[in-house]
């Protein structure tokens, strides 16, 4: 009997076949195909359908779900041998192998390149590719992240190294809050914000008033037309009404956030939204988390001051699932359907899968909507490949970059034109994003 008759690990075959897709996606882009962000999952689910023993199956699906232009088949074609010999070998090893942590040819979905993965591997004495795989608890798992810088950044700055690499402690512990000198200088820009909030604030579900607007207003419309025999003589308007928000925002305050993030600007931007709004809950999370509005709420204009007096600590691990089940166990009143939901995030987790999902669940059908805000966003090679962001994606209306007041202009651009369920997110980042931070 071949070893693919037998039934493999559930999460590790999971993860591999969604690992490959995923690696399979980017090779397309980087050949010149256009690609939907989502399109990874949505070839994965095919695949969850088609099953994986049969080569055409397995191509017609991944066609019909990455190929949105005909002329690009040529391209896929060429490049999919390579895609289906790895997917079998990989499935292969996970159904005969002992090892459940192996993970053959998963490599792009962990987000640990090869040299990369190596040389974390050797500063933390663990094998690459995963975990010790000896039952080591949270608190001795460490995630490596690889971060490239876009190359004409490493030739502006000479001293600087095109990549570095980094650990981080699942579950370290946290230090003070803090923020360097130079953003405590620099003043927040202040329409940057308003335009977010403004957006935030005539989402669907607002209230539509009459006059004034350039949207057409049809009942009104057609109920006038009852007085002149069915005949429409004008076109009233309408427009939505400006009101306050109502937001529920939860940051990550894992170490790898906070070393990519601009940590004033974020600080100053969560005090601006909590003053404003109406009903603004703020959460921090890392392994665990906690509430802290009643902090920003009392800074007076300085969050980091009140931050350190209420000995809020931050900068351990990330378990984005974990703080989903707490923020519905201990403050299920936090969102409702009139709540906007901002998640700020690298989505680089290290807890467990199905959490996150459970989680990300409930926040969407909860919310009003869930727009996730990621600072590796910014950069330009950007691919929501990590586990975290991977398993969150479907859940989320619209992904977008943070790494400064210029990211929520756009973040209000496309909510004020589209929508929160529309064509929204960073895939529609239509600025120059080549010298963005990774």
């Amino acid at each position: 009997m071949s070893p693919l008759d037998e039934t493999p690990d559930f999460v590790a075959a999971r993860d591999h076949v969604l690992g490959e897709v995923v690696s399979f996606a980017r090779t397309l882009r980087r050949n010149g195909l256009s690609i939907p962000a989502n399109a990874a999952l949505s070839a994965t689910e095919a695949l969850c359908a088609v099953g994986l023993r049969d080569r055409d199956s397995v191509y017609a699906a991944t066609h019909a779900t990455l190929v949105t232009d005909a002329r690009d088949s040529e391209t896929f074609e060429a490049h999919f041998p390579e895609f289906w010999y790895r997917l079998r070998t990989g499935l292969e090893a996970t159904a005969t192998s002992d090892d459940v942590g192996d993970r053959s040819g998963s490599g792009a979905f962990y987000g640990a390149a090869d040299a990369g993965d190596e040389s974390a591997a050797a500063s933390t004495g663990e094998a690459p590719g995963g975990g010790g795989g000896d039952g080591a608890d949270d608190e001795t798992v460490t995630e490596r992240r690889l971060v490239d810088h876009d190359a004409d950044t490493a030739e502006a700055d000479g001293d600087r190294e095109r990549s570095r690499a980094s650990t981080y402690s699942a579950g370290g512990a946290g230090t003070d809050v803090d923020e360097d000198e130079e953003a405590r200088r620099r003043p927040l820009d202040a329409d940057a914000v308003r335009q977010f909030e403004r957006a935030l604030a005539t989402l669907s579900g607002r209230r539509w008033t009459g006059g004034g607007g350039r949207q057409v207003d049809a009942r009104r419309a057609l109920r006038s037309s009852v007085g002149t025999g069915g005949t429409v003589v004008s076109l009233p308007t309408r427009e939505r009404t400006p009101t306050a928000f109502r937001t529920c925002v939860l940051v990550d305050v894992s170490r790898s956030v906070l070393d990519t993030v601009d940590r004033g600007f974020l600080l100053q931007f969560l005090d601006t939204l909590v003053a404003d709004g109406r009903g603004v809950r703020v959460f921090f999370f890392d392994t665990d988390v906690r509430e802290v509005t009643d902090v920003f709420t009392a800074s007076r204009g300085n969050p980091v001051a009140a931050l350190e007096d209420a000995e809020v600590a931050w900068g351990g691990g990330t378990r984005i699932g974990h703080a989903l089940t707490e923020l519905r166990t201990r403050w299920p009143d936090a969102v409702d359907r009139r709540t906007v939901t901002l998640v700020l995030s690298d989505g680089l987790d290290v807890g467990d899968v199905a959490d996150l999902e459970r989680g990300m669940t409930w926040l969407s059908r909860r919310s009003r909507a869930v727009l996730w805000l990621n600072p590796l966003a910014a950069s330009a090679k950007y691919e929501p490949t990590c586990r975290g962001m991977a398993a969150s994606l479907p859940y989320v209306d619209g992904l977008f970059a943070l790494a400064g007041p210029e990211d929520l202009s756009e973040v209000a651009r496309q909510v004020n034109r589209h929508g929160p369920h529309g064509p929204i997110g960073y895939e529609h980042d239509f600025r120059d994003r080549a010298l963005g931070s990774s």
